[in-house]
């Protein structure tokens, strides 16, 4: 048995699965609540809105927090859990936030009030969303940084105790919110309230654990940036690819359609499950692993389960669309052949994130190049080959793109994988 599938990993993962079900069936309940009771063109709106934070807190991040951990590490590897220099990363990390966060939003804010003026929203709904999104970003990216050391520290029950207190609280203010006023905006500063929350507790906790300087040192900011310049492109790839099919038809569709697609990524809480786990247990497993075989080993595992996955819930969402459906009420239930196309596109997208990111967790960052010029063609090939206005095409879009980044980052880690056994071979 290798050492990613251990008995006390096990007992480890059953204990942060649940608990991560747990918070994922409350988020669950709080995505239908939305979905049943939120106007549908307000639904769409706060579609968007969702789309943009993702947007920004990648671009505002770049692959910091996964720098961070693969910085972080090495370090424990080599002198163990280092106070002070653990203090110092995460102070030389905010400064370079601060910067990217500068530049990000002065391309991203006009992009987002075009889009929803567009779509005909209120120009004072407009700037409300637009605060909003800024704000929630900013303080998500800064609580990725955070949780990246925590996770080396293995300090897990943090992060379960704040997705569960957050997430229960959120689901009470959206019930009530069902009696009073529910639209893009009211649910857009519940998720700022989250984030906000999610951050102050992880920075008191940290700073506990940590001995944070009063200034940055300067230290960790030239490694830093060396792997953020080589990440970075891929993260901008990334992210505008999986979200081009969602504003195409924000642009080429409606409202309404923007809002069945929302509707349906509610159903996905899967693999915000399986994120949350890979990220707090598999990820820093292969940050901190140097054997070969035990990399190999447990690089076949992450890919045979996400096989597995994959034909599971294509069978189960070929045969029984309607009963899945239903929950989310009369609007969407008519979406059967799009609820397939989700599952592929869903799950493929997270396949080939996991790949990519283990492999950042090790420093072995995709080639933009490769990535970019591969992922580009398959998007253009199915791009004419659809309607980019309606969901099903927006789907089958995401499907053959997350297809083929799965089969690049799988061909590229496996021959980075080959180059350490040479070199572990070769180096006594």
């Amino acid at each position: 048995m290798h050492a990613l599938i251990t008995r006390q990993r096990i007992a480890r993962l059953g204990g942060f699965a649940s608990t991560q079900l747990a918070v994922q069936l409350i988020g669950f309940g709080s995505g239908i609540v939305l979905v049943r009771y939120m106007a549908q063109v307000q639904y769409g709106y706060y579609t968007l809105a969702l789309s943009m934070v993702s947007i920004a807190v990648i671009l505002t991040d770049l692959g910091l927090a996964t720098a961070v951990m693969a910085i972080g590490g090495r370090a424990m590897a080599q002198a163990g859990q280092n106070r002070s220099a653990l203090g110092q990363l995460i102070v030389d990390a905010n400064v370079l936030h601060r910067r990217l966060a500068w530049l990000s939003f002065g391309v991203l804010i006009p992009c987002f009030v075009v889009l929803l003026l567009r779509q005909q929203a209120a120009p004072w709904q407009v700037a409300a969303l637009t605060v909003t999104i800024v704000a929630t970003a900013v303080l998500s990216a800064r609580a990725g940084v955070a949780l990246s050391i925590a996770r080396l520290l293995g300090h897990i029950g943090i992060q379960q105790k704040l997705d569960l207190g957050v997430n229960v609280v959120k689901l009470g203010l959206l019930v009530a919110a069902t009696w009073l006023v529910l639209d893009a905006t009211v649910a857009s500063l519940m998720n700022l309230g989250v984030a906000a929350a999610t951050f102050f507790m992880l920075a008191r906790h940290l700073d506990t654990h940590t001995d944070l300087p009063a200034q940055p040192s300067g230290a960790h900011a030239a490694a830093l940036r060396q792997h953020l310049w080589k990440q970075a492109p891929n993260s901008v790839y990334y992210v505008l690819s999986s979200q081009l099919a969602l504003w195409l038809i924000g642009i080429f569709g409606t409202a309404e359609r923007v809002a069945e697609i929302g509707a349906l990524s509610r159903l996905a809480a899967l693999f915000t499950v399986i994120g949350a786990v890979s990220a707090a247990l598999v990820y820093p497993y292969f940050a901190r692993q140097d054997d070969p075989a035990q990399i190999a080993a447990g690089f076949t595992t992450v890919n045979v389960f996400y096989a597995t996955l994959l034909a599971s819930l294509l069978a189960v969402a070929t045969a029984f669309p309607a009963p899945i459906l239903w929950v989310l009420g009369g609007s969407y239930g008519g979406l059967h052949a799009e609820l397939v196309w989700m599952v592929a596109a869903a799950t493929l997208t997270a396949w080939g994130g996991s790949i990519y990111s283990i492999g950042c967790a090790r420093g072995w960052v995709l080639p933009v190049g490769l990535a970019a010029s591969t992922g580009l063609v398959a998007t253009a090939v199915a791009a004419s080959a659809v309607d980019v206005s309606t969901v099903r095409g927006s789907y089958m879009i995401n499907t053959a793109t997350g297809l083929v980044s799965t089969l690049v980052a799988f061909g590229y880690f496996y021959r980075q994988l080959r180059r350490h056994v040479r070199l572990k071979t070769v180096t006594p």
